[in-house]
């Protein structure tokens, strides 16, 4: 199996956190499904086929840097019926981030999408969680392998997790709708490596754990 880097950068990024309302928190980084409609968006694959598209695909991501979290206002407007209601939401937004992402699969797809890809032949440029906050960097890294290995760099399911590989580790820990386990809770790691009960598939000599998208809420943004 093999998987398509890609390095990318947001100006800002908010991918909005499963099961929050009133104020809206993002995951530090994009989940699988996230990730699979940014590659979706470079290929030109309609949101409507990415679950067919991409049956059989890993996605994940990880972070390379950012510059800390702010909060923003958001003001938003909702048609009622005979009235407008205007309101306003408080956002947690990622500052400046840069992710590495990746898609794996079998060698024949991956070679096919790389062949798309590569030179930066994009058909859309994606959006960092939505269609307000814009691309700054985007470059196709090339291919790696995929390998089993119990240490990852990015993100797992709580109940996957026996403890972290490194003193140093910094990790959020937010909910996620995924089918692994009744815990919702996963681990976001910013800085370090998680140590897992078992092995899982990640990117040689990066650590990024890549899953499939069938075992999260579809949601590709």
């Amino acid at each position: 199996m093999q998987a398509i880097l890609a390095e990318i950068t947001f100006y800002e990024a908010f991918f909005k956190v499963h099961y929050t309302k009133g104020f809206r928190l993002t995951y530090p980084m994009p989940l699988p499904t996230s990730v699979a409609g940014i590659f979706g968006a470079m290929l030109g694959i309609e949101r409507k086929e990415i679950k067919d598209e991409f049956k059989e695909m890993l996605f994940g991501s990880g972070i390379l840097r950012y510059e800390g979290f702010t909060i923003e206002n958001e003001t938003f407007l909702q048609y009622k019926t005979a009235r407008v209601q205007k309101g306003v939401v408080r956002t947690q937004i990622v500052n400046h981030p840069t992710y590495l992402i990746a898609m794996a699969g079998q060698s024949e797809r991956i070679t096919k999408y790389f062949n798309s890809l590569k030179d930066n032949n994009f058909v859309y440029l994606p959006y960092g969680g939505q269609n307000d906050f814009f691309i700054e960097d985007l470059t196709i890294n090339g291919v790696a392998n995929v390998i089993q290995n119990e240490v990852v760099s990015n993100y797992a399911p709580q109940d996957m997790v026996i403890g972290l590989e490194s003193s140093e580790t910094t990790l959020n820990i937010l909910p996620v709708m995924h089918t692994y386990s009744p815990n919702p809770n996963f681990y976001f790691v910013l800085k370090g490596l998680l140590k897992l009960k078992e092995r899982v598939n990640v990117i040689e000599n990066s650590n990024i754990a890549v899953y499939p998208l069938e075992m999260f809420k579809i949601v590709y943004g």
